[in-house]
């Protein structure tokens, strides 16, 4: 699978001194509200592209390279160009050789994103309020991106990576999930009627953004659906298809113009969808529909 991280890649600030930025990444975690916020007000600042990049099995693997290994500089760049800045929404965020943070969250929907750089893998540790912590293992230089449905209280995330590697880093942000909104949703809407038809009885539709993880919710009937992807704009666009916890289904490009069709088992927590493009603007919708002698 190709990866989509190198389309907007986020380096670290040059005007930070190395041994400054070094002790920060390593000596520590840290929940960081907006440490990287430009004057003006933080509610129009628009989170990187790159903290919204999937978990392909493509991305800048730094974990078998000697260069990193020992370039401990190298590994900071690589993490904030997996894991982005934070973004002035005051949602957790957190870097270091064991990344970590526990806080109060407003119910809502929300994608948790965690990477790794210089260890073979790591192991992300999730626990919403008092249930028992969810424990899901990854591959270091790609990242992991988890969709959470949470009803409110207290989410606690880590990153553990092997105690025997050195120069690790990691990290773990969270994100909201958001949805089109206003009149360019509804005309997106028609538009899309006219391209997938009218809405049939237990089918979903959804309208991604452009960089943005969308997640269908619940079908009303899981098993095997056919997955249809149209779009409007530029010739091509990337797609990636996801499991609520990050099992791929499907990524790669999809022409516009005409309805891409394609058969997936999706359970009852659905699948995440992000479309990537360099061209604007972009139209995009999808539905998700019973395959022929898939129901179950």
């Amino acid at each position: 699978m190709s990866a989509l991280w190198g389309k907007r890649m986020v380096s670290v600030a040059a005007v930070v001194p190395v041994l400054a930025l070094l002790a920060a990444v390593l000596g520590g975690c840290e929940y960081s509200t907006d440490p990287y916020a430009e004057d003006g007000d933080p509610e129009q600042s628009q989170p990187p592209a790159a903290a919204s990049r999937p978990p392909t099995d493509a991305g800048r693997d730094l974990s078998d390279s000697r260069d990193a290994r020992h370039s401990p500089q190298d590994n900071i760049d690589a993490l904030a160009e997996l894991l982005g800045r934070p973004d002035g929404s005051g949602l957790p965020y957190a870097s270091g050789g064991t990344a970590s943070w526990t806080a109060d969250i407003p119910a809502g929907e929300y994608f948790l994103t965690a990477v790794c750089v210089a260890a073979p893998g790591a192991e992300l540790v999730v626990r919403l309020g008092t249930a028992a912590p969810e424990r899901t293992s990854f591959r270091c230089g790609m990242g992991k991106v988890m969709y959470l449905d949470h009803k409110g209280g207290t989410i606690s995330a880590e990153v553990v990576a092997p105690a025997d590697a050195p120069y690790v880093v990691t990290g773990v942000r969270l994100d909201p999930d958001k949805a089109p909104r206003g009149p360019s949703f509804a005309q997106t809407t028609a538009w899309a009627a006219g391209e997938l038809g009218p809405v049939q009885a237990g089918e979903f539709r959804g309208y991604p953004w452009e960089g943005q993880w969308h997640h269908s919710g619940a079908p009303a009937v899981a098993g095997m659906l056919t997955f249809t992807f149209v779009c409007d704009g530029p010739v091509m666009v990337e797609v990636t298809v996801l499991q609520p916890r990050g099992t791929d289904l499907f990524q790669g490009s999809i022409p516009c113009g005409t309805p891409f069709p394609a058969d997936f088992p999706v359970g009852p927590e659905g699948v995440m969808v992000m479309m990537d493009s360099n061209n604007y603007p972009v139209q995009a919708a999808y539905s998700l529909v019973p395959a022929a002698g898939g129901r179950q």
